[in-house]
């Protein structure tokens, strides 16, 4: 199946959320092996940063599908490009990060993540070179 760009960055935007939320997902399944997931020094409050997190990793990519969905202008296709490529470090910088304590399921599910956000990069490149 031949899909077009941008079709082709709005469904790898899809993708990394949906990475994402299972990323989440691995983590708070581990209660019902036992495994303590509390963070240290909880105490009941979600800190801002969770919340900044969810926000870029979340709410942000639903608002650039949008964006690809209503707007064909130029501009957006380049300030996508750059936001892709920072996810692609942020994913990268995450997958690096979990090697310290290594699950199996975290890093099999960080490796795809990166891998897909690579190609999201790669398809907002295409997409912005596009006439």
């Amino acid at each position: 199946m031949n899909i077009q760009n941008p079709l082709k960055c709005i469904l790898l935007w899809l993708m990394l959320v949906i990475m994402m939320i299972l990323h989440f997902n691995y983590h708070v399944g581990e209660i019902f092996y036992g495994i303590d997931i509390v963070s240290e020094n909880a105490n009941g409050v979600v800190p801002s940063s969770t919340h900044v997190i969810r926000g870029i990793f979340y709410h942000l990519p639903i608002i650039y599908i949008l964006l690809l969905i209503m707007v064909q202008a130029k501009i957006l296709r380049i300030i996508l490009l750059v936001i892709a490529v920072l996810y692609t470090l942020s994913h990268g910088m995450h997958l690096f990060g979990e090697l310290s304590h290594p699950d199996i399921s975290q890093i099999s599910l960080l490796s795809l993540t990166l891998i897909t956000s690579a190609l999201l990069s790669f398809e907002h490149y295409k997409y912005w070179k596009m006439n």
